[in-house]
């Protein structure tokens, strides 16, 4: 039965290979490829069938609650907002092409590159093009290094050609030929040294806002280019700006196709642009970030030929006082021997000077201000003055405009009895030694109550003061009664008395001084600019003794400005500051009060810093008086407040003409000190107060 059995799988066999077509033949490949194929499908399906789940699935959103899927639903709208966001700012909906231009987005464009490159370039070639602030413009560098030992074999080819061309040729141009080999060999012989070797390209994207704007620009950028130090050949890519453009995108590659040889001092030459294109002043402090590069720009306001004042204007909200108030605070942590006054009505500063543990000065208190102080010029200064300059004169002239002001306040004019009072004033510096002779100014300065005592003396002596005729005493007699009675404020008793003493503070022994109108109680009354008058006066005075560098703020300038008489002093304090180291920074909101009489445009041309933040006002009449071109006015028309959302505030520096535009933004811990409230918030809070209060710790110790 086995034999049988096998006989008849033997026969099945020979059966079936009758029947099946032989696996070699192509037939035979489909057919059992087709029978593997539905095995490997039976084995799968019973399989899944073995390994199914009974279980019933679920949907996930069938078990989150409305409110989870509704968030959801809104967080995607978000993240598809900010994916579309990115697309706009990435590339625009559409660009429109055109020969020399293309219109990007909502702007005009027109795509430079540079044809030629100077075989030695200097340091910072680039810089005149950065320093451009009338024209909105990219720059895109692409820089590859290059095959060592190719391109030397390339460079070596160059210069061969060169220097046969220059035997060949026997003309004039022989010689440049010949100038040209020499550099080539030169270029070869660094690149045999070691130097590197890179392929660079530069493309420069100008954009506007119409056409005729554009068209404007591309001319100043490539006379930008043209000139020195950069002696670049640019030119537009005609009928290849989509190539051009790309190659200028921040990611992109060198579509364009065109590249330069380059060695490791010219590309170092190209990266000092950004750098030289800004302010970087030793021994100054960083006022922003430049708004193209991204360096600091670091100036010394003491640093200038002209003067080391400077002024801040600005819209209400547009960064002004936040920026000045950092300024501030930079200033004077910059340097140990430099000392901080600040001088403002409106108590905003308070912050600061509390933040600064400022020695507070409240004016309209009992602490004592001399208006008729004078103190003695050092010998240095001396020397730097004009042989006609009389600091005892333009102290009477101070003086003179100080009481002008307070009769003018309290409705009065002086009148012919002027002659009086300045005969008065004159004999009390007199009766303390002081006169015209520098050497007596250091005597104890007269108070208005001496004054007051010469005035005495007058309505009972009044013959020791006639001049020519016995009937001046009669007159002078009058007047210096009518006076008497209208200088009683400065007397003991009266409003004004802490006026009529010596002053009784001095900056020389204080690190930051802060001068409070706080009295006033923020508001500001005619007698503002009369006050400030005084103390502008008073830190003069100290500054001229001080051997120390003074930063002195004074915001809210423009009280001073409306007042004629009080600029008379202020030109004169301003024309003698740098000869007492004195930095007068003005802050105020409105342009016009520097164009409504001489003086005050004298005030302005000392001003060798100027700062602009968003200003509505700038108009076409301002600018060309600042000096500002269309492109700067709109800068200052158009730029960006200090808010918290942005983090910076945009504003347009000058020094010395020259013009930058910045972002002022401020560490986290100068906001601190900026933002301190010293009404809402503990002196504790403020940053450095714990290392403050632990050095005191230890140094109490130590004494006890």
């Amino acid at each position: 039965m086995i034999h049988n059995a096998l006989f008849q799988a033997s026969g099945l066999d020979r059966q079936l290979g009758q029947w099946l077509p032989d696996p070699a033949s192509l037939a035979g490949a489909v057919l059992y490829a087709a029978l593997a194929v539905g095995a490997v499908l039976v084995g799968v399906g019973l399989w899944r069938w073995y390994t199914e789940d009974d279980e019933e699935q679920v949907a996930f959103a069938a078990v989150l609650d409305e409110a989870t899927l509704e968030k959801g639903r809104v967080e995607g709208e978000l993240l598809d907002d900010v994916a579309e966001s990115q697309q706009t700012v990435t590339a625009p909906d559409a660009i429109e092409w055109e020969t020399r231009a293309a219109r990007v987005g909502e702007q005009w464009t027109s795509t430079l590159y540079i044809a030629d490159y100077p075989d030695y370039p200097s340091d910072g070639y680039l810089s005149e093009l950065f320093e451009l602030t009338d024209v909105q413009f990219d720059v895109t560098a692409h820089v590859t290094p290059r095959n060592q030992e190719r391109a030397r074999d390339e460079l070596q080819d160059i210069a061969d050609d060169l220097q046969v061309d220059a035997d060949l040729e026997q003309s004039v141009r022989g010689a440049y030929l010949q100038e040209r080999a020499n550099e080539a060999a030169a270029t070869y012989t660094a690149v045999e040294n070691g130097a590197q070797v890179f392929d660079q390209s530069l493309f420069v994207t100008v954009r506007a806002d119409d056409k005729d704007e554009l068209r404007d620009a591309v001319q100043t950028v490539k006379s930008a280019l043209r000139d020195d130090p950069a002696n670049l050949t640019p030119k537009t890519a005609i009928c290849r700006q989509d190539l051009a453009v790309q190659s200028a995108a921040p990611i992109g590659s060198n579509e364009f196709g065109r590249a330069s040889i380059a060695l490791g001092g010219a590309v170092g030459a190209l990266l000092a642009s950004p750098q030289q294109a800004t302010i970087l002043e030793e021994g100054g402090v960083e006022f922003g970030i430049h708004k193209d590069t991204r360096s600091p720009v670091v100036i010394d306001p003491f640093s200038r030929e002209n003067g080391y004042a400077m002024f801040t204007i600005g819209d209400p909200g547009s960064g002004k006082s936040f920026s000045s108030k950092q300024n501030f605070i930079r200033s004077i942590e910059q340097s140990s021997d430099r000392i901080g006054v600040i001088l403002e009505p409106l108590n905003d500063w308070a912050g600061v000077a509390e933040a600064l543990d400022a020695k507070r000065i409240t004016v309209g208190g009992t602490l004592g201000l001399n208006p008729l102080e004078l103190r003695e010029t050092p010998a240095r200064v001396q020397r730097a003055m004009g042989e006609d300059a009389s600091p005892f004169n333009e102290k009477l002239d101070d003086a003179m405009s100080f009481l002008t002001n307070f009769f003018a306040l309290r409705g009065v004019s002086l009148g012919d009895r002027r002659t009086t009072l300045e005969l008065a004033l004159t004999r009390a510096y007199n009766e303390r030694g002081i006169t015209d002779d520098i050497s007596t100014h250091d005597n104890p300065s007269p108070t208005i109550r001496d004054v007051m005592d010469v005035l005495e003396e007058m309505v009972e002596e009044p013959e020791e003061f006639v001049v020519r005729t016995d009937e001046e005493a009669g007159k002078l007699a009058g007047d210096a009664t009518w006076l008497l009675d209208q200088l009683r404020p400065f007397e003991e008793s009266g409003r004004h008395s802490n006026l009529g003493q010596p002053s009784a503070f001095d900056i020389r022994n204080e690190k930051v001084i802060y001068l409070d109108l706080a009295q006033q109680e923020g508001s500001v009354d005619s007698s503002t600019a009369l006050t400030m008058q005084l103390l502008i006066s008073l830190v003069y005075e100290r500054a001229k003794v001080s051997e120390q560098e003074v930063v002195f703020y004074i915001d809210e300038a423009r009280y001073l400005m409306q007042d004629a008489a009080s600029l008379a002093f202020l030109e004169t304090v301003f024309r003698h500051h740098r000869h007492h180291d004195l930095s007068i920074r003005l802050v105020t909101q409105t342009v016009d009060e520097f164009f409504e009489h001489a003086e005050s445009e004298a005030i302005l041309d000392q001003c060798a810093v100027k700062q602009f933040h968003r200003l509505d006002g700038m108009d076409e009449q301002w600018a060309e008086e600042f000096g500002l071109n269309y492109a700067q006015m709109r800068f200052v028309q158009d730029a960006v407040p200090g808010n918290e959302d942005a983090g910076f505030a945009e504003a347009l520096v000058g020094v010395d003409g020259e013009w930058r535009g910045i972002t002022v933004e401020a560490m986290p811990k100068e906001k601190q000190v900026i933002d301190f409230d010293p009404t809402e918030q503990e002196r504790s809070s403020l940053p450095g107060a714990d290392e403050e209060r632990s050095e005191t710790g230890r140094t109490d110790s130590g004494n006890g």
